[in-house]
């Protein structure tokens, strides 16, 4: 003989403490290991840059600068750089902006092909291989 066994429908409540701590440290590390995987990506963009870009005096393969301001440059024959600010700690609050620069005045007449060491538009192939270029990455400023 089977038993009835009778359902009950009783509402179920979880109660979870500290949920809104617990994703706000889950934020905090995603972030800083985007901050992270980017800043490597940027070293290594940087790096690639001096290594491609043409030497005639060394000039501008020694002035290329990852900071976290656009204007940012170096140039290392006359010192000239607007900010001369370091990265400093990688930040856990918010997404970082890098930017690599060159405040070598020629630069940008490399970058069109005015040397044979180096195809035109070696900058933007360069980057383009550790980031996704939308637009004109190169800004003459």
């Amino acid at each position: 003989m089977k038993a009835l066994i009778k359902e009950t429908k009783m509402p179920v409540s979880i109660k979870l403490k500290n949920v809104n701590l617990e994703f706000a440290k889950a934020e905090k590390e995603v972030i800083t290991l985007i901050n992270q995987a980017q800043r490597i990506s940027a070293f290594q963009a940087s790096s690639d840059l001096q290594q491609v870009t043409p030497i005639d005096t060394g000039r501008a393969r020694s002035s290329w600068f990852t900071s976290h301001f656009r204007g940012d440059f170096r140039d290392k024959v006359t010192g000239v750089s607007e900010n001369r600010a370091l990265l400093g700690p990688v930040d856990t609050s918010k997404v970082e902006t890098l930017y690599i620069t060159n405040g070598t005045p020629y630069i940008k007449d490399l970058n069109q092909g005015s040397s044979q060491q180096a195809p035109p538009r070696f900058i933007e192939k360069t980057i383009s291989k550790y980031f996704q270029v939308k637009g004109n990455s190169i800004r003459a400023t």
